[in-house]
């Protein structure tokens, strides 16, 4: 998949999370389900427009530890494709750091990033509403 543009990096995504004034306690199940339907729609566009290197969907398999007021302690999604199964998509890690898909390449990673930078905006919009 040479050649395509990244959408940005993953210390980039990482910024903004965090320039948009986000840290895990604003997340919750609601908020995680809000990103697994951003993610859904943006791979479905990627695989229909054929950026990825293969079909690829989001597993249904979600791992979620939480705080007795129901933030996030940390999040796993995982996705499949052909010839894989639950690898990473984007991981929201016990010390806060955030992974995007170690093991992909930029078309696989750009429809994780457009999600997450798109969840990033709604979730400060609730946020700034609340």
């Amino acid at each position: 998949m040479q050649g395509i543009k990244a959408v940005c990096t993953n210390d980039e995504a990482r910024e903004y999370f965090k320039n948009k004034g986000l840290s895990y306690r604003n997340i919750t199940e609601g908020e995680i389900l809000m990103l697994v339907m951003l993610l859904n729609r943006e791979l479905k566009k990627s695989n229909r427009a054929q950026e990825t290197s293969a079909d690829m969907s989001l597993s249904k398999k979600i791992n979620m530890k939480k705080r007795s007021n129901g933030s996030i302690i940390s999040c796993y999604l995982y996705m499949n494709a052909h010839y894989f199964t639950q690898r990473e998509c984007i991981s929201f890690n016990t010390d806060g750091f955030i992974g995007f898909a170690g093991w992909a390449d930029q078309g696989n990673l750009n429809p994780i990033r457009r999600a997450f930078l798109a969840w990033c905006d709604l979730v400060a919009e609730t946020e700034a509403e609340a």
